[in-house]
């Protein structure tokens, strides 16, 4: 597959003008409508503002903002604009005539902040071949001086564009096509357990080109489509080398090129005896990669039939060649047999075939001689019968099994096969008009069968039993200007024959909210939740060691007002504030081999408080104002950063070997203050 569509690219932009001249009638009146919104932004931050503004923009600047409208008769064009020059803008245009074509246009840009300031022992970070300022076994002194490390931030830039359009021509046949490029740039971090580069700013620098094809017929009894995708992966950065010693015991193999391929097909027949409905749908795609020791540059040298790679010996290949398939089937069946009897049968067949080649050293030529490959299958039922009072009974069943069993008997995982038994019953009435209840029971069994006793790493694959609770109410006193909500659910797992490891799960929520409706002026509402994980773990080690229970605490609470009709109809607020408080705590039983083992009180604790007030004042039916205020406050402690330190010594070797650590999350507490202007005009 090409790298780059342009071609197709071009095809797509010369339809959406050429489609306008055409809709176009001659017409002098040109129904065009939109707003225009210009305005400015103040922001103050102390502590970590890239914390802050993880996933979006938030700092001193003009702010932008687009939005037209064009309809005539059966022809219409939206074009959308946000944040227009900031580093999340977004660009939006989309149009078509009814039942003849539609078509659809898109960039966006986001960046990705995990860290500003960060430090780290290295030189041309950015590169692939990173080195180090200084061997600390050598020159401990200038290697542990935080003033010779070079400053960076972590962030990684991310843009999106493309386009779409379907072709119909007022007929139930129809056409998509499709283009999308994806791009992606800067420094995130990337952790080891190698000594010296336990974490490594790695350089990303890659590409995604995506294109997909479907054509297909939709009718009153049968709608189908068969679909065409391919994705093409290039990544300029697909090796990080953290120092250059002989050996590359630093050396790091990252994203490889890759193309990806998936063909797939669906299909709806309706007004089938007992009003049923027939769905099917089926799907191949395959994952492929190759690439050898030279594209990563390792040196490579081959001798008495085995390869030495990189300092690493007696590899039996240079040369990588992966691939993946995965094949997917499914069917289903709704019925309604009787006026109040409803059923739905369904079957689901996924198989996940690894055909990669196998890069291994002798130590471990004749072991696991086969990748992770597995069928699953999924069949169900689930029937629903609406009894008097407005009351809706459902039940279902599923059974799952995933069989894991290589071609040569070898079994990777502790167990080659699991099934799941999953049922449900669940009861819904409305007989009440300012009244809705519902309540679900979900119970599922997993059977591991011959599991090996004791597997601490898998203990998802073991047996295992969980039971699950959902209250859900909706209540409409005051003829519906009071809603007022509530949702309860409880799930707890048991792992049953686990010996070491995680042995229990429970997790319980509860939602509340509330709304006020006073009389089309204001809308006061609130919200509040409260959430508990548990879980119980027995020595890794040995389960007469310790065990271990961990005690995760969520809650919040919020409020919100939209006060309208202020200073003669042309003043609008609206205010909100909330607060939502974490607490984990990790508590320890017995003693390991002696020790005294302490409990952590602070496992990511955090209190965030936020507020926001906003008002708009219409001074016409075009013109409006608005101003806003923001403040938002985190505070975080985590054990795992209290006294954080850039540089540890290792106990194993304390005067030679040493970790270094940018200060990434070291300090997450910000305070912010936001405050912005808009000027937003109709037309």
């Amino acid at each position: 597959m090409k790298k780059k569509l342009y071609s197709v690219v071009i095809l797509l932009l010369l339809a959406a003008p050429a489609s306008i001249a055409v809709a176009d009638d001659g017409d002098a009146d040109t129904p065009l409508h939109g707003t225009i919104e210009l305005g400015v932004r103040g922001v103050h931050v102390r502590g970590d503002s890239a914390r802050m503004q993880e996933f979006v923009e938030l700092n001193d600047s003009a702010l932008a903002g687009v939005q037209l409208e064009y309809l005539k008769k059966a022809y219409n064009f939206q074009f959308e604009a946000d944040q227009i020059g900031s580093d999340d803008q977004s660009f939006v245009a989309r149009g078509g005539r009814y039942l003849d074509f539609k078509y659809t246009f898109n960039y966006t840009e986001m960046t990705h902040n995990y860290g500003f300031d960060a430090i780290a022992p290295y030189e041309g970070i950015g590169s692939q071949q990173i080195t180090r300022i200084a061997d600390p076994s050598v020159d401990l002194a200038t290697w542990t001086n935080l003033s010779n490390w070079t400053r960076f931030d972590y962030k990684v830039e991310h843009k999106k564009y493309g386009g779409e359009m379907e072709i119909s021509m007022n007929s139930p046949y129809f056409i998509n096509i499709g283009v999308e490029r994806r791009e992606q740039e800067g420094l995130r971090p990337y952790s080891t357990d190698r000594p010296e580069s336990a974490e490594v700013p790695e350089p990303v620098l890659n590409t995604t080109d995506n294109i997909h094809l479907r054509a297909g017929y939709r009718g009153e009894t049968l709608i189908s489509s068969i679909t065409g995708f391919m994705s093409s992966f290039d990544n300029d950065h697909n090796y990080m080398n953290t120092d250059d010693t002989p050996d590359y015991s630093n050396f790091a193999a990252l994203a490889p090129d890759n193309d990806f391929y998936k063909l797939a097909a669906d299909l709806t027949l309706r007004d089938l005896p007992l009003s049923s409905v027939l769905s099917a749908a089926a799907s191949y795609s395959k994952l492929e990669t190759s690439y050898t020791a030279s594209d990563l540059n390792l040196p490579a040298t081959f001798a008495g039939g085995v390869w030495n790679i990189g300092g690493l010996a007696n590899v039996n290949t240079d040369r990588f060649d992966g691939e993946v398939d995965h094949t997917s089937f499914s069917v289903a069946v709704s019925s309604k047999p009787l006026d109040k009897l409803g059923t739905k049968v369904y079957y689901r067949y996924l198989e996940r075939d690894n055909k990669s080649s196998r890069v291994t050293t002798e130590a471990v030529r004749d072991t696991d001689t086969e990748h992770l490959s597995y069928d699953r299958d999924i069949a169900g039922i689930d029937i629903g019968y609406r009894l008097p009072q407005k009351t809706k009974l459902s039940a279902g069943y599923e059974y799952q099994k995933s069989d894991r069993s290589t071609p040569d008997g070898t079994n990777l995982y502790p167990t080659d096969t699991t099934k799941d038994q999953t049922g449900y019953l669940r009861l819904k009435n409305s007989a009440l008009d300012w009244l809705k209840a519902k309540v679900s029971y979900t119970h599922t069994k997993r059977d591991s069968g011959d599991i090996e006793a004791g597997n601490p790493t898998f203990f998802a694959y073991q047996d295992q039993s969980s039971d699950a609770w959902e209250l859900d109410f909706d209540i409409y006193p005051l003829d519906n200007r009071l809603d007022l909500g509530l949702i309860y659910t409880y799930k707890k797992i048991d792992y049953d024959d686990v010996i070491q490891s995680r042995t229990g799960d429970t997790r319980q929520s509860t939602y509340l909210d509330a709304s006020y409706y006073m009389f089309g002026r204001a809308t006061f509402s609130g919200s509040a939740g409260y959430e508990t994980v548990k879980t119980d773990t027995n020595g890794i080690n040995d389960p007469s060691d310790y065990t271990q229970t961990t005690d995760d605490t969520f809650w919040f609470v919020g409020l919100a007002a939209n006060i309208k009709g202020l200073l003669n109809y042309h003043l609008t607020l609206d205010l909100s504030c909330r607060y939502q408080e974490s607490d984990g705590e990790i508590y320890f039983s017995n003693d390991m081999t002696g020790d005294n083992l302490q409990n952590i009180t602070e496992s990511d604790d955090y209190i965030k408080k936020t507020m926001e007030a906003k008002g708009t004042y219409a001074i016409d039916n075009k013109l409006s104002v608005t101003a806003g205020y923001i403040y938002e406050k985190l505070e975080y402690t985590d054990f795992g950063y209290n006294a954080f330190q850039n540089i540890l010594v290792s106990d194993l070797d304390p005067a030679s070997v040493e970790f270094s650590y940018s200060g990434l999350y070291a300090d997450q507490n910000y305070e912010a203050n936001i405050g912005y202007l808009m000027v937003k005009y109709g037309f």
